[in-house]
């Protein structure tokens, strides 16, 4: 009887041998390392705490994309952390694990100084990242072929496109969120493709995969994924639930000469006259201050509010995609004997940001008002736009520039309306550009 038991205890633990040369084999597996950004680190958190529960870490090396998915399929790294179903086609030592670990959107990003509304029907040239399969698909389905390069890294396309030696950068979203260009006012972006990312293992690891599916749905029903989210400060977009096509709309621009002039002239009055009534009967358009145009539409009394710089920083109001016009260099302008009184401002509140003071601030009902307190040396300087200058001074001014010029778009209410309203807009823009 004993013998019978020693015999069974040495076939355990004989047994045991290669499970536990195998665990410790397991414990740490390499893959490329992703680029930098929330929703990068969003996407490694959920992965790296699937894995967690296999008692299996993640450990990451610096790689191009191409390079990558070369030792992803000799094995000589586990997989691919995140890559969409066309790896499968060139890629079949690869193992898809079946869950759709996140959504992405191809953009094509331009500056619209350089090609206006900057349509994908007008590509030139472009670039982006050598190996990002989803992308080559989309720039194949192009109706012209433009010139298009292929560098190693995000920094380099990136980079050309700074630089104007190529029209356009095809990129991810959310390499565009995470990029130091996303800053830049002057770009301006087209939606290209919608993919679905799934995470991939090398045969070799093939065994995990329907563990890793359990996992991964249990973080997703449990909410865990959703806390990830918002821990990583990665956010859904709001989806746009349609309306009907309203019958009226009131439309605000503060005065700005050239731009919206007081009797409703005017360049942008006239761009609004020619688009809102593309969805809308009656277009009702009222000239105001800034501070009483502002006012309108965050109580819901103005559908909208046309002429704002993506500086303003008004709460609760998101602006139109597309920027509609430019508006002028920003001074401030004082005389030749200076005095310690405040800076006068009466257009929007972000100009007194551009001056680098201690003095207080004014606030006048209108330039005129600026200039005259400055003529009478009540004020110590003036920060306006050159076109309020006055007629009817005879001091000379000195001028320092404070802001070159910067573009304008229409402003929304932050919900649901105002998500329709400005969707509308767009639509209409991108089917009769300025």
């Amino acid at each position: 009887m004993k013998s019978s038991l020693r015999f069974c205890v040495l076939l355990l633990l004989l047994g045991l041998v290669p499970i536990t040369s195998q665990a410790v084999l397991q414990q740490k597996l390499l893959f490329r390392a992703p680029d930098e950004g929330p929703f990068t680190q969003y996407v490694t958190a959920v992965l790296e705490e699937s894995y967690a529960k296999l008692d299996i870490k993640l450990e990451y090396i610096e790689l191009p994309r191409a390079r990558g998915e070369q030792l992803a399929t000799e094995g000589t790294i586990a997989g691919e952390l995140g890559r969409t179903e066309l790896l499968e086609e060139k890629r079949r030592d690869l193992r898809r694990v079946p869950f759709p670990l996140f959504t992405f959107d191809i953009i094509a990003v331009a500056d619209r100084r350089n090609c206006g509304y900057c349509l994908p029907s007008n590509i030139e040239s472009l670039a982006y990242v050598n190996g990002m399969d989803s992308i080559t698909k989309v720039v194949n389905k192009l109706p012209e072929k433009p010139s298009v390069v292929t560098p190693i890294d995000l920094e380099q396309v990136l980079k050309l496109l700074d630089s104007g030696r190529v029209q356009f950068a095809f990129i991810a979203d959310f390499q565009f969120e995470s990029s130091e260009l996303r800053n830049n006012p002057h770009l301006i972006t087209h939606k290209m493709s919608t993919e679905v990312g799934f995470h991939y293992l090398n045969e070799e690891h093939a065994r995990l995969i329907p563990q890793l599916t359990y996992h991964l749905q249990k973080m997703r029903d449990s909410g865990r994924m959703q806390e990830l989210r918002v821990q990583h400060g990665v956010k859904r977009e709001t989806p746009i639930e349609p309306i009907a096509a309203p019958e009226q709309l009131t439309v605000v621009g503060a005065i700005h000469p050239g731009l919206l002039n007081p009797d409703g002239t005017g360049k942008l009055w006239q761009l609004a006259k020619s688009t809102f009534p593309a969805f809308t009967t009656q277009l009702n358009t009222v000239v105001s201050s800034w501070q009483r145009s502002i006012q309108l539409i965050q109580e819901g009394r103005a559908d909208a509010l046309i002429g704002i710089r993506p500086d303003q920083r008004i709460d609760n109001i998101i602006l139109s995609k597309y920027h509609i016009a430019y508006d002028d260099s920003i001074f401030l302008f004082s005389l030749e004997e200076t005095n310690e009184g405040p800076v006068c401002i009466s257009g929007p509140r972000f100009m007194q940001n551009l001056v680098d003071t201690q003095r207080p601030f004014y606030r006048a009902s209108d330039s005129l008002d600026c200039f005259a307190l400055l003529d009478m040396g009540r004020v110590s300087a003036v920060v306006d736009y050159k076109d309020n200058l006055p007629d009817w001074t005879e001091k000379p001014y000195q001028k320092t520039k404070l802001s070159d010029p910067q573009p304008l778009f229409v402003a929304f209410s932050d919900n649901k309306r105002g998500r329709a309203l400005r969707q509308l807009f767009d639509n209409a823009v991108a089917k009769k550009p300025l």
